[in-house]
């Protein structure tokens, strides 16, 4: 089917809000929803999105029986003001958690050009989460694997989940492989696998409450560094290449190990009777890392405004299989998540506060109420140890433009026709380049999004800090079956 798009208002008639609602769900039982959400999956690293060499045959399947997105991004180039925004549908500048929660997101910040605007240490429990209104539908919800929005008084179990397996302030794992994780869980057996164990955990989950709705947000460690997986996966690919984007074995058999354990859910589902009454969504909180990861064509890595950090993998799989394997180029952006799982559910939308998502549902049926020309928004006003300084973006149509604080500099780029972010236009297309900029201003003012100021002391001497390796990885993992 040939999607057609208009640039009015998004509205969602009545009329096409019912025929989803019955199609999402079996009569009398709304639609369960099990949310994917992988750390540092880039745009390039599956084989669904064009990458040849590594083996992920059971997230193709769920593309080939859903919409795969290629234009979908991530709230931000970091972990959690990306899954800030994605859980509560809103510009991450608007919870002001903009960085890495963490010391990450500190000492990268300390002596530089400008001084970047503090970083919230948690997510607010004023803002209202995607676990928060599907529990006030009746769902069960859980929250299994990786948080990193705050420690005891802001974990899931404060923020609308009804269970938290390992969720906490850190923003990674120290070993993949038990005993320990070093993410404070009792130790497990030796050689475990979080990857499993985390699917083991939402598996028991479903089933303990497999008799009402359930929303279950699966967020896997993986393929977060440190890259290491099982012996036996890691024997399916061959010598260390360099990257990007050459073989890494380690990282590619992290991924199809993830993939694997993505199939034992779908599995699990149509084992249970559920994968009929049950939506399906997988995505990543920003790019890879460019040492291991791929992000295909695109400028840049994990933790920059460049498509490479914020274009991200989006595959959503209805109940009813209607995706029929379509592909949508439309740009959408990770806080339009929050709305579309409740909208797809028939769960009320919340009115207050107010979203920044738009439902994607009309996409999804291949509808024409979606606007095709909206602005997107980023506000990342830090440094990190990917090599990233304070910026913002905006990309309205076609085109998107960066604004760097250290240097006043604007870059302008056709992402149609250059989507390796190749030739910046801002000095030939400056008409462009002023309206973007208006909107750029409009947003960080709607969004009270914190600036950096010049920092006083700068002394000129950019601080020493240990810079990522091109390649880190444990190396050494025990033997697993």
């Amino acid at each position: 089917m040939k999607l057609s798009f208009s640039t009015s208002a998004l509205i969602l008639p009545v009329l096409m809000f019912a025929i989803v609602a019955a199609a999402a769900a079996t009569p009398g039982k709304p639609a369960n929803v099990v949310f994917f959400l992988i750390d540092d999956l880039g745009y390039g690293d599956l084989a669904c999105y064009g990458n040849a060499r590594v083996r992920t045959p059971q997230i193709d399947g769920l593309a080939r029986e859903g919409m795969r997105f290629t234009e979908a991004y991530a709230p931000a180039p970091v972990c959690s003001p990306s899954r800030a925004g994605i859980l509560t549908g809103r510009w991450p500048a608007r919870s002001g958690v903009t960085d890495a929660i963490g010391e990450a997101g500190i000492k990268w910040n300390q002596g530089r050009k400008v001084a970047p605007p503090g970083n919230a240490s948690r997510l607010a429990l004023a803002e209202t989460t995607l676990a928060e209104a599907f529990r006030a539908a009746g769902y069960a919800t859980a929250s299994i694997g990786k948080w990193h929005l705050g420690g005891p008084g802001f974990l899931p179990t404060d923020q609308g989940f009804d269970v938290n397996f390992s969720g906490n302030n850190l923003g990674s794992h120290k070993s993949i492989f038990g005993p320990d994780y070093g993410i404070g869980l009792p130790p497990a057996p030796a050689g475990e696998y979080l990857t499993e164990r985390v699917q083991r955990e939402a598996e028991q989950f479903i089933a303990q409450n497999r008799h009402r709705p359930f929303f279950v947000y699966v967020s896997h460690y993986a393929v977060h560094r440190p890259v290491a997986a099982k012996s036996a996966t890691i024997a399916h690919y061959g010598t260390k290449g360099p990257a990007p984007w050459g073989l890494v074995p380690e990282y590619a058999a992290m991924i199809e190990d993830m993939d694997a354990s993505v199939g034992r859910m779908l599995a699990f589902l149509r084992q249970q009777g559920l994968d009929r009454n049950t939506i399906v969504v997988f995505t990543s909180d920003n790019g890879a890392v460019r040492w291991w990861g791929s992000n295909g064509l695109l400028r840049g890595t994990k933790g920059v405004i460049f498509e490479a950090g914020i274009r991200v993998p989006l595959i959503i799989r209805l109940p009813d299989g209607d995706g029929d394997g379509r592909v949508c180029p439309v740009p959408v952006h990770g806080c339009d998540l929050f709305p579309t799982m409740l909208d797809l559910a028939g769960v009320p939308i919340p009115a207050q506060p107010r979203l920044d998502g738009l439902s994607l549902v009309p996409l999804l049926r291949g509808g024409d109420e979606f606007p095709r020309e909206r602005t997107l928004f980023w506000h990342y006003p830090h440094y990190n140890m990917h090599g990233a300084t304070p910026a913002s973006a905006v990309r309205h149509g076609d085109f998107k433009l960066i604004e760097f604080f250290e240097t006043g500099r604007f870059e302008l780029y056709d992402l149609r026709n250059d989507p390796a972010e190749s030739r910046d236009l801002a000095a030939a297309q400056p008409e462009i380049r002023e309206r973007l900029k208006a909107q750029l201003r409009a947003m960080q003012a709607d969004s009270r999004s914190l600036l950096p100021v010049a920092n006083p002391g700068y002394t000129g001497t950019e601080p020493v800090l240990s810079e990522l390796q091109p390649f880190e990885s444990t190396r050494t993992v025990p033997a697993v079956k």
